[in-house]
């Protein structure tokens, strides 16, 4: 059963969330707690170790990206953003959000997204995203600009990319960093195909540079003794990542 927490100070939205939940996925989607005060969330979480968390951006003490910040480091939950306000749907997706929901709640918009959380969240296999991964892997060069131009890198030579507001650092193996006008979810998307992870909300690791990681303090460390580290929500499925890249290479 999926634990969820609904963290929410308009009492009719409240309800709201209640019966979509419980008509549609109570037998998936249990309701551990309700509040609509960051402070309160934060011992909450800490106390419930919910799976999934129905966040409101207006809350009575803050805004809940407050929460999230308070609680980056142990973050091990999906957030789903549901709010009458529209305009903070770029910074839910910068702060790793699984959805932005507006209220008033749509019925099946919402069905629509629950179910394909559920389905992430019960099908996903490391092992054939990794195996799809080494299939499509064809593509090995991408454009970085350079004072005004643009400069052909091979993506292997890619240690990392670190988010810097809307912009991108790439940090390469020579020791040389280029920064692009783009968003790290969109260099995402290019450099997936690439056995590049999200370690953290900021952080894309090439893991073919990774010479050692430590599951417990959640620090990396690549090829170029470059240290990073794993955020507190990322480091299950991390290793998990890991140990199926050793038994491949095995």
């Amino acid at each position: 059963m999926i634990k969820s927490l609904i963290v929410e100070d308009e009492k009719h939205a409240v309800l709201r969330l209640k019966k979509l939940i419980e008509n549609y996925f109570s037998d998936r989607i249990s309701i551990v707690a309700v509040t609509d005060s960051i402070t309160e969330a934060e011992v909450l979480i800490k106390e419930m170790k919910p799976d999934l968390v129905f966040l409101d951006v207006q809350l009575k003490d803050g805004i809940g990206f407050d929460l999230l910040d308070k609680i980056e480091d142990k973050m091990s939950f999906e957030v789903i953003f549901t709010t009458g306000l529209r305009n903070y749907k770029e910074k839910a997706l910068d702060y790793f959000a699984f959805y932005y929901l507006n209220k008033p709640l749509d019925e099946e918009k919402f069905k629509l997204v629950i179910e394909n959380y559920l389905y992430k969240k019960t099908a996903f296999d490391l092992e054939k995203y990794l195996s799809f991964k080494h299939q499509i892997e064809s593509k090995n060069v991408i454009s970085l600009p350079v004072n005004g131009g643009y400069e052909i890198q091979k993506i292997n030579d890619i240690l990392y990319c670190e988010a810097d507001g809307s912009y991108t650092n790439f940090h390469l193996a020579d020791g040389k960093s280029h920064m692009s006008s783009t968003n790290l979810k969109k260099n995402e998307e290019i450099l997936k195909e690439h056995l590049f992870y999200r370690i953290h909300r900021s952080t894309l690791v090439n893991l073919k540079h990774i010479k050692s990681y430590n599951a417990t303090s959640g620090k990396i460390v690549l090829t170029n003794k470059k240290t990073l580290l794993v955020s507190a929500r990322n480091k299950k499925s991390f290793s998990q990542l890991l140990k199926l890249m050793v038994h491949t290479i095995n």
